[in-house]
């Protein structure tokens, strides 16, 4: 549309040339607006100098696609970060009531290697995942390496 325009309104070029310096989505999105504003409003002198007059609705239809899809974008992403922390939720609770079994099992079969071994390996699944310079501390327990009978190499 700027070169169009600029062949007998150069004052008209600027109006139409979209700014490069790394804008987001909704920044492209005003500018974009307010050019297809302009050429609205100039349509019959863009078009009298050789501009498809199909183009502003064809422009009109992809810039309402556009901003169809940044808003899918967006709600797309607080649905994430929503299910995240339902998950996050779950996992807690479910944490929290192996601990309470784990207590009533180790109470209640303390005393049988054999139980104490299977509940051992059923309680040992996958996740949640932790690096390794993190160790999880179960409530009671000091955790590895630190504790009044820890005896650390001299330096």
């Amino acid at each position: 549309m700027g070169a169009v325009a600029a062949k007998g309104n150069t004052e008209l070029a600027p109006q139409f040339q979209l700014r490069t310096n790394h804008a987001n989505n909704q920044d492209f999105l005003t500018a974009a607006r307010g050019m297809l504003q302009q050429a609205t409003a100039q349509k019959d002198l863009l078009v009298s100098r050789g501009m498809s007059a199909q183009l502003i609705d064809d422009l009109t239809a992809t810039l309402t696609k556009f901003e169809q899809t940044l808003e899918a974008t967006r709600a797309g992403r607080r649905d994430h970060v929503g299910a995240s922390a339902d998950l996050e939720s779950v996992l807690s609770e479910i944490t929290e009531q192996v601990r309470l079994l784990d207590g009533l099992v180790r109470y209640r079969f303390s005393d049988n290697a054999e139980l104490m071994g299977a509940w051992a390996s059923a309680r040992n699944v996958l996740g949640p995942f932790r690096s390794k310079t993190e160790q999880p501390v179960d409530e009671g327990q000091t955790p590895q390496g630190t504790g009044p009978d820890v005896v650390k190499p001299a330096a």
